[in-house]
């Protein structure tokens, strides 16, 4: 039942978030862990670092449904992926995603989840705040 509110409420509060490519972000600013959750079982996290590389990982109530490891860039408002490990069910997932900001926060959709200027709200990756 938990999970069932916290999708809700996540559709309620990301549901006019929108790609925005007039706003100007740097790489550097672009580093650091994301999460996308539905709150159903899906829990993926990305991790961009500052040297361009990334990891990820799918995890869920059976444990971690695949990982992912590679490269990426930033190139306009996408961010390009290119992988050199992948499994399971993070094989293809990430290629390329459309920058987006919501409420100050820096994120992204894969753009196979972006429908011309809305996002499926569910599929957002957001910045996590940096831990102290």
């Amino acid at each position: 039942m938990k999970g069932f509110v916290a999708a809700g409420l996540a559709l309620i509060l990301l549901g006019g978030c929108a790609t925005d490519a007039t706003i100007q972000t740097t790489s550097g600013q672009f580093a650091g862990e994301y999460y996308s959750g539905d709150g159903l079982g899906r829990a993926v996290t990305v991790v961009l670092r500052p040297d361009h590389t990334f990891e990820s990982d799918w995890q869920g109530c059976l444990g971690v449904y695949g990982t992912a490891r590679g490269t990426w860039q930033l190139q306009g408002d996408q961010l390009v992926f290119a992988p050199v490990e992948e499994d399971k069910d993070l094989v293809g997932f990430l290629r390329q995603a459309t920058t987006i900001r919501h409420d100050g926060r820096l994120g992204f959709a894969r753009s196979s989840d972006v429908k011309g200027e809305k996002v499926n709200a569910r599929l957002v990756f957001l910045k996590q705040p940096a831990s102290r």
